[in-house]
Protein backbone atom coordinates (compact mmCIF):
# COMPACT_ATOMS: atom_id res chain seq x y z
CA UNK A 1 0.00 0.00 0.00
CA UNK A 2 1.53 3.45 -1.05
CA UNK A 3 1.40 5.92 1.90
CA UNK A 4 3.30 8.99 2.51
CA UNK A 5 5.32 8.19 5.63
CA UNK A 6 5.62 11.33 8.24
CA UNK A 7 3.00 12.27 7.52
CA UNK A 8 0.34 9.40 9.29
CA UNK A 9 0.21 11.36 12.30
CA UNK A 10 -1.32 14.77 10.90
CA UNK A 11 -3.33 12.60 8.48
CA UNK A 12 -6.79 13.99 8.60
CA UNK A 13 -10.26 11.39 7.38
CA UNK A 14 -11.97 13.07 3.91
CA UNK A 15 -13.26 16.42 4.15
CA UNK A 16 -10.97 18.26 6.00
CA UNK A 17 -10.29 20.17 9.25
CA UNK A 18 -11.50 23.60 9.20
CA UNK A 19 -9.54 24.14 11.98
CA UNK A 20 -6.41 23.08 10.27
CA UNK A 21 -6.34 25.11 7.65
CA UNK A 22 -3.35 24.33 4.89
CA UNK A 23 -4.53 26.81 2.32
CA UNK A 24 -5.36 30.09 2.75
CA UNK A 25 -5.42 33.47 0.34
CA UNK A 26 -6.66 36.97 0.84
CA UNK A 27 -7.40 39.42 -1.56
CA UNK A 28 -5.44 37.66 -4.11
CA UNK A 29 -4.87 39.34 -7.31
CA UNK A 30 -2.62 38.93 -10.37
CA UNK A 31 -2.93 41.46 -13.16
CA UNK A 32 -1.16 40.79 -16.93
CA UNK A 33 -0.92 44.45 -18.07
CA UNK A 34 -3.91 45.80 -17.98
CA UNK A 35 -6.21 42.37 -17.94
CA UNK A 36 -7.04 40.97 -14.37
CA UNK A 37 -6.21 36.98 -13.99
CA UNK A 38 -7.53 36.81 -11.03
CA UNK A 39 -9.47 39.21 -8.86
CA UNK A 40 -9.53 39.37 -5.22
CA UNK A 41 -9.69 35.85 -4.61
CA UNK A 42 -9.89 34.66 -0.56
CA UNK A 43 -9.53 31.45 -0.25
CA UNK A 44 -9.63 28.29 2.65
CA UNK A 45 -9.04 24.83 2.43
CA UNK A 46 -8.49 22.50 5.17
CA UNK A 47 -6.85 20.02 5.62
CA UNK A 48 -7.41 16.48 3.80
CA UNK A 49 -9.82 18.09 1.05
CA UNK A 50 -10.05 17.80 -2.17
CA UNK A 51 -11.06 21.06 -3.97
CA UNK A 52 -12.20 21.19 -6.68
CA UNK A 53 -11.58 24.72 -9.06
CA UNK A 54 -13.88 24.94 -11.84
CA UNK A 55 -14.48 27.41 -14.38
CA UNK A 56 -14.61 27.97 -18.26
CA UNK A 57 -11.23 28.31 -20.15
CA UNK A 58 -10.12 31.51 -19.14
CA UNK A 59 -12.04 31.65 -15.46
CA UNK A 60 -8.37 32.17 -13.97
CA UNK A 61 -8.16 28.59 -12.75
CA UNK A 62 -4.84 28.18 -13.89
CA UNK A 63 -2.97 31.42 -13.20
CA UNK A 64 -4.87 30.65 -9.42
CA UNK A 65 -3.13 27.61 -9.36
CA UNK A 66 0.46 28.70 -10.61
CA UNK A 67 0.59 31.62 -7.25
CA UNK A 68 -0.20 28.93 -5.37
CA UNK A 69 2.66 26.98 -6.87
CA UNK A 70 5.01 29.92 -6.46
CA UNK A 71 5.44 30.49 -10.26
CA UNK A 72 3.49 33.55 -10.55
CA UNK A 73 4.17 36.26 -8.21
CA UNK A 74 0.71 37.66 -6.65
CA UNK A 75 -0.04 41.85 -7.81
CA UNK A 76 -1.49 41.71 -4.60
CA UNK A 77 -2.73 39.75 -1.70
CA UNK A 78 -1.14 37.09 0.40
CA UNK A 79 -0.99 33.21 0.37
CA UNK A 80 -0.34 30.79 3.35
CA UNK A 81 0.31 26.85 2.81
CA UNK A 82 1.15 24.73 5.99
CA UNK A 83 1.06 27.58 8.12
CA UNK A 84 3.96 29.29 6.05
CA UNK A 85 3.86 32.87 4.35
CA UNK A 86 4.62 32.29 0.44
CA UNK A 87 6.40 35.40 0.22
CA UNK A 88 8.84 34.99 3.30
CA UNK A 89 9.56 31.42 2.90
CA UNK A 90 9.15 30.35 -0.63
CA UNK A 91 11.65 27.47 -0.28
CA UNK A 92 10.19 26.31 2.69
CA UNK A 93 6.66 26.43 1.31
CA UNK A 94 7.91 24.65 -2.11
CA UNK A 95 9.28 21.41 0.28
CA UNK A 96 5.28 21.07 0.91
CA UNK A 97 3.45 21.50 -2.21
CA UNK A 98 2.68 19.32 -5.67
CA UNK A 99 2.10 21.08 -9.07
CA UNK A 100 1.40 18.68 -11.94
CA UNK A 101 0.36 21.20 -14.71
CA UNK A 102 -2.08 20.26 -17.85
CA UNK A 103 -0.32 18.80 -20.75
CA UNK A 104 2.58 18.08 -19.09
CA UNK A 105 5.09 16.11 -21.20
CA UNK A 106 6.69 12.52 -20.31
CA UNK A 107 10.18 12.00 -21.62
CA UNK A 108 9.69 9.90 -25.43
CA UNK A 109 12.72 8.51 -25.72
CA UNK A 110 13.05 7.46 -21.55
CA UNK A 111 10.80 4.31 -20.10
CA UNK A 112 8.41 5.04 -17.42
CA UNK A 113 10.77 3.55 -14.55
CA UNK A 114 13.84 5.63 -15.95
CA UNK A 115 11.60 8.86 -16.08
CA UNK A 116 10.85 8.94 -12.94
CA UNK A 117 14.15 7.62 -11.41
CA UNK A 118 15.72 11.03 -13.07
CA UNK A 119 13.30 12.98 -11.23
CA UNK A 120 13.60 10.95 -7.87
CA UNK A 121 17.22 11.81 -8.00
CA UNK A 122 16.81 15.33 -8.28
CA UNK A 123 14.53 15.35 -5.83
CA UNK A 124 18.01 14.51 -3.97
CA UNK A 125 16.21 11.28 -2.65
CA UNK A 126 18.87 9.07 -1.38
CA UNK A 127 19.94 6.24 -4.23
CA UNK A 128 19.52 3.27 -1.88
CA UNK A 129 15.86 4.52 -1.49
CA UNK A 130 14.82 5.62 -5.01
CA UNK A 131 13.99 2.04 -6.18
CA UNK A 132 11.00 1.65 -3.67
CA UNK A 133 9.83 5.44 -4.08
CA UNK A 134 9.16 5.27 -7.76
CA UNK A 135 7.60 1.55 -7.56
CA UNK A 136 5.25 3.05 -4.72
CA UNK A 137 4.05 5.67 -7.30
CA UNK A 138 3.96 3.64 -9.88
CA UNK A 139 1.61 1.61 -7.95
CA UNK A 140 -0.95 4.18 -6.26
CA UNK A 141 -1.49 5.53 -10.19
CA UNK A 142 -1.65 1.34 -11.41
CA UNK A 143 1.13 1.70 -13.59
CA UNK A 144 3.42 -0.53 -12.63
CA UNK A 145 2.69 -3.00 -15.42
CA UNK A 146 4.08 -0.05 -17.92
CA UNK A 147 7.11 0.50 -15.92
CA UNK A 148 9.32 -0.60 -18.95
CA UNK A 149 7.38 1.40 -21.09
CA UNK A 150 8.90 4.40 -23.64
CA UNK A 151 6.82 7.54 -23.03
CA UNK A 152 6.04 8.04 -26.86
CA UNK A 153 4.20 4.77 -26.36
CA UNK A 154 2.27 6.08 -23.87
CA UNK A 155 -1.82 7.05 -24.50
CA UNK A 156 -2.89 10.20 -22.85
CA UNK A 157 -4.53 8.89 -20.05
CA UNK A 158 -1.14 6.94 -19.65
CA UNK A 159 0.92 9.86 -19.75
CA UNK A 160 -1.11 12.07 -17.22
CA UNK A 161 -0.63 9.22 -14.90
CA UNK A 162 2.62 9.17 -15.06
CA UNK A 163 3.19 12.70 -14.83
CA UNK A 164 1.07 12.18 -11.06
CA UNK A 165 3.56 9.75 -10.02
CA UNK A 166 6.43 12.12 -10.82
CA UNK A 167 4.54 14.89 -8.75
CA UNK A 168 4.05 12.91 -6.01
CA UNK A 169 7.74 11.82 -5.69
CA UNK A 170 8.59 14.09 -2.97
CA UNK A 171 5.90 13.14 -1.12
CA UNK A 172 3.65 16.57 -0.96
CA UNK A 173 1.49 17.44 1.68
CA UNK A 174 -0.72 19.72 -1.07
CA UNK A 175 -1.26 18.37 -4.28
CA UNK A 176 -1.68 20.82 -7.19
CA UNK A 177 -3.71 19.50 -10.33
CA UNK A 178 -4.65 21.83 -13.19
CA UNK A 179 -7.13 20.03 -15.96
CA UNK A 180 -5.53 16.48 -15.08
CA UNK A 181 -8.84 14.76 -16.60
CA UNK A 182 -9.02 16.03 -19.65
CA UNK A 183 -8.44 13.96 -22.65
CA UNK A 184 -9.31 10.94 -20.52
CA UNK A 185 -11.47 8.12 -20.92
CA UNK A 186 -14.03 7.33 -18.47
CA UNK A 187 -11.83 4.44 -16.78
CA UNK A 188 -9.05 7.04 -16.52
CA UNK A 189 -10.90 9.34 -14.99
CA UNK A 190 -12.67 6.19 -12.27
CA UNK A 191 -8.91 5.11 -11.52
CA UNK A 192 -7.93 9.10 -11.15
CA UNK A 193 -10.64 9.45 -8.37
CA UNK A 194 -9.45 6.45 -6.56
CA UNK A 195 -6.04 8.23 -6.91
CA UNK A 196 -7.01 11.42 -5.29
CA UNK A 197 -10.10 9.92 -2.76
CA UNK A 198 -6.68 7.68 -1.46
CA UNK A 199 -4.38 10.29 -1.05
CA UNK A 200 -7.00 12.46 0.82
CA UNK A 201 -7.20 9.37 3.55
CA UNK A 202 -3.61 9.70 4.13
CA UNK A 203 -3.91 13.30 4.77
CA UNK A 204 -2.69 14.83 1.75
CA UNK A 205 -4.98 18.23 0.43
CA UNK A 206 -5.38 18.68 -3.20
CA UNK A 207 -7.07 21.46 -5.38
CA UNK A 208 -8.17 20.18 -8.68
CA UNK A 209 -9.25 22.00 -11.70
CA UNK A 210 -11.39 21.54 -14.43
CA UNK A 211 -13.76 23.57 -16.87
CA UNK A 212 -16.99 20.87 -16.08
CA UNK A 213 -18.60 20.79 -12.40
CA UNK A 214 -19.89 16.85 -12.58
CA UNK A 215 -16.57 16.12 -13.71
CA UNK A 216 -15.01 16.83 -10.21
CA UNK A 217 -18.15 15.79 -7.95
CA UNK A 218 -18.27 12.46 -7.55
CA UNK A 219 -14.31 13.23 -5.80
CA UNK A 220 -14.36 16.37 -4.04
CA UNK A 221 -15.32 17.39 -0.51
CA UNK A 222 -15.75 21.03 -1.42
CA UNK A 223 -15.72 23.26 -4.76
CA UNK A 224 -15.15 26.90 -6.01
CA UNK A 225 -16.77 28.16 -8.59
CA UNK A 226 -14.28 31.00 -10.78
CA UNK A 227 -15.72 33.26 -13.72
CA UNK A 228 -13.83 36.32 -15.14
CA UNK A 229 -11.00 35.66 -12.46
CA UNK A 230 -13.69 36.19 -8.81
CA UNK A 231 -14.20 33.54 -7.30
CA UNK A 232 -17.94 33.20 -7.46
CA UNK A 233 -19.11 30.60 -5.04
CA UNK A 234 -17.01 28.52 -2.77
CA UNK A 235 -18.04 25.90 -0.09
CA UNK A 236 -19.05 21.87 0.67
CA UNK A 237 -19.90 20.41 -2.76
CA UNK A 238 -23.31 19.29 -1.35
CA UNK A 239 -24.52 22.55 -1.11
CA UNK A 240 -22.96 24.03 -4.41
CA UNK A 241 -24.03 21.07 -6.56
CA UNK A 242 -27.84 21.64 -5.07
CA UNK A 243 -27.60 25.78 -5.27
CA UNK A 244 -26.54 25.34 -8.89
CA UNK A 245 -29.54 22.59 -9.91
CA UNK A 246 -32.28 25.18 -9.92
CA UNK A 247 -33.56 25.03 -13.61
CA UNK A 248 -33.59 21.99 -15.47
CA UNK A 249 -33.62 23.62 -19.37
CA UNK A 250 -34.16 21.97 -22.74
CA UNK A 251 -32.83 23.08 -26.00
CA UNK A 252 -33.73 21.46 -29.56
CA UNK A 253 -31.80 22.34 -32.48
CA UNK A 254 -31.93 22.21 -36.06
CA UNK A 255 -28.19 21.85 -36.56
CA UNK A 256 -25.07 22.64 -34.97
CA UNK A 257 -25.73 20.08 -32.23
CA UNK A 258 -21.99 19.48 -31.65
CA UNK A 259 -20.60 22.99 -31.08
CA UNK A 260 -24.12 23.51 -28.72
CA UNK A 261 -22.71 20.80 -26.88
CA UNK A 262 -19.04 22.69 -26.72
CA UNK A 263 -20.49 25.57 -25.36
CA UNK A 264 -22.77 24.16 -22.57
CA UNK A 265 -19.56 22.14 -21.58
CA UNK A 266 -17.42 25.39 -21.54
CA UNK A 267 -20.31 26.95 -19.35
CA UNK A 268 -19.53 27.63 -15.67
CA UNK A 269 -23.27 27.73 -15.04
CA UNK A 270 -24.26 24.98 -16.99
CA UNK A 271 -24.17 21.52 -14.02
CA UNK A 272 -25.32 18.49 -16.36
CA UNK A 273 -25.57 17.59 -20.30
CA UNK A 274 -27.56 14.82 -21.56
CA UNK A 275 -28.42 14.14 -24.95
CA UNK A 276 -31.59 12.32 -25.81
CA UNK A 277 -34.34 11.92 -28.59
CA UNK A 278 -35.85 15.28 -27.98
CA UNK A 279 -32.40 17.04 -27.87
CA UNK A 280 -30.34 18.15 -25.26
CA UNK A 281 -31.17 18.78 -21.49
CA UNK A 282 -29.14 20.74 -19.07
CA UNK A 283 -28.92 22.14 -15.18
CA UNK A 284 -28.45 25.85 -15.04
CA UNK A 285 -27.54 27.76 -12.27
CA UNK A 286 -27.57 31.85 -13.04
CA UNK A 287 -30.37 33.45 -13.31
CA UNK A 288 -32.59 34.57 -16.29
CA UNK A 289 -30.14 36.82 -17.63
CA UNK A 290 -27.49 34.23 -17.29
CA UNK A 291 -29.94 32.59 -19.41
CA UNK A 292 -30.45 35.06 -22.06
CA UNK A 293 -26.77 35.58 -22.78
CA UNK A 294 -26.37 31.80 -22.89
CA UNK A 295 -28.85 31.65 -25.62
CA UNK A 296 -27.29 34.53 -27.49
CA UNK A 297 -24.14 32.26 -27.27
CA UNK A 298 -25.39 29.67 -29.13
CA UNK A 299 -27.30 31.48 -32.05
CA UNK A 300 -23.98 33.95 -32.22
CA UNK A 301 -21.67 30.63 -32.96
CA UNK A 302 -24.35 29.36 -35.57
CA UNK A 303 -26.54 26.67 -33.74
CA UNK A 304 -29.93 26.79 -35.38
CA UNK A 305 -31.81 26.70 -32.17
CA UNK A 306 -35.65 25.78 -32.51
CA UNK A 307 -36.64 25.09 -28.73
CA UNK A 308 -35.14 26.58 -25.48
CA UNK A 309 -37.07 26.18 -22.88
CA UNK A 310 -37.12 24.93 -18.78
CA UNK A 311 -38.66 21.99 -18.07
Amino acid sequence: MFAFSGLTANSEPRGGDINKLLIETKDLRLDYGELTAVNNVCLQISAGEIYGLVGPNGAGKTSLLKMLANLHTPTYGEISICGVDLSENPRQVYQTIGYMPDLSPVAPELKVWEFLHFFAASYGIAASKIRARVDSCLELVQMQEHRNVYGKELSRGMMQRVVLAKTLIPKPRVLMLDEPASGMDPLARINLKNILLTLSDQGVTTIVSSHILTELADMCTSVGIMDKGVLLKSGAIEAVLNESSASSIQLSVLSGQETALKLLAASVNVIEVKQHSGGISFNFSSDEAGLAELLQALIAAGVKVTGFYKK
